[in-house]
């Protein structure tokens, strides 16, 4: 089996040299952009995981992390950039992100955050498990990784997945931010529970009819949030 590739994608050499030596030692194979026109470019590589920076001269981690979110196969993201307001980062998770890490950053808390992603969409790809979830019009089937809503298939990231396979497995149970960050994101990731919110945000989306007023993923005021089945 291949080495996991990652794509480090950042204007200055000085980081991506050194966030290519901390990969490699990890185990990882590593290719390097330092601009957003140079990593969509690298994307024939077929990468498994995006390391993307923020703030680049011309098209910005923003608009990369866009670009890529547009392709119809799911790649994780994870931006690591010197902008740490809240507005950032929910900005970027809700472009698509999967994890928003600040400079100067701990190795040991990338190398975390890594092989959480990685282990979520290993968990996503697993068979063998959940043949058929149901909640009135809502179906997940594990075992295809594959959601409908009234019988009209939708495209969920493998986190997305795996919280609404959390909630199905389990309706009418109110689950905390904490409890969703432990069992969908994995025991060492560092994020905060905003992170939850906008992940719900983009699940909702997805599958409520109207996500203004959610009547399948419920808010649970100071505790957290529920899936709610119609009576059969």
């Amino acid at each position: 089996m291949r080495p996991k590739q990652i794509l480090v994608v950042d204007d200055e050499p000085a980081i991506t040299s050194a966030l290519a030596t901390l990969l490699k030692q990890a185990g990882y194979d590593i290719i390097v952009a330092h601009s957003g026109p140079e990593a969509l470019a690298l994307l024939s590589s077929q990468p498994d995981l995006v390391v993307l920076d923020i703030m680049m001269p011309g098209m910005d981690g923003y608009e990369v992390c866009r670009k890529i979110r547009q392709s119809p196969s799911y790649l994780p993201i994870l931006i690591l950039t010197a902008r740490d307001e809240l507005r950032d980062k929910v900005f970027g998770l809700e472009l698509g992100a999967d994890a928003y890490l600040t400079k100067p950053f701990a190795p040991d808390e990338l190398l975390a955050q890594i092989r959480a992603l990685f282990r979520t969409v290993e968990q996503s790809a697993r068979v063998g498990d959940d043949p058929l979830l149901a909640c009135g019009p809502l179906k997940l089937w594990g075992e295809q990784h594959r959601v409908e809503v009234a019988d009209v298939e939708v495209e969920l990231t493998p986190k997305e997945f795996e919280l609404l396979r959390l909630f199905m497995r389990q309706p009418g149970h109110v689950f905390g931010r904490e409890t969703l960050l432990r069992e969908v994101w994995g025991y060492d990731f560092t994020g905060d529970t905003r992170t939850v919110d906008v992940h719900i945000q983009r699940l909702r989306a997805k599958i409520e009819t109207d996500p203004a007023q959610p009547q399948r993923i419920c808010t649970v005021r100071g505790f957290g949030y529920r899936l709610v089945c119609p009576p059969s």
